[in-house]
């Protein structure tokens, strides 16, 4: 059985905050997750190899947390 993963698990598993996430769909970077509607309800899911995929993003691209806005100074690590 295929696993699909919601916006807040690929995030999870990537290790990043899911507004990285939704920064990087809007800027086009990755690919937007499949919508459906279950229910009744929106869901918008990956698959296991996107989520894979978004991880390979993260290691190619990402440089962890940026400047902090109210101190100026380069944000802690959590």
């Amino acid at each position: 059985m295929k696993k699909d993963y919601s916006i807040s698990e690929v995030a999870r598993i990537v290790g990043v905050n899911r507004r990285t996430l939704q920064r990087w769909i809007l800027n086009k970077q990755i690919a937007s997750p499949k919508v459906e509607i279950v229910g009744g309800k929106l869901k918008k899911s990956w698959t296991a190899a996107e989520a894979a995929k978004i991880a390979e993003h993260k290691q190619a691209t990402y440089r962890g947390k940026g400047i902090d806005r109210r101190t100026g100074k380069k944000a802690k690590k959590q």
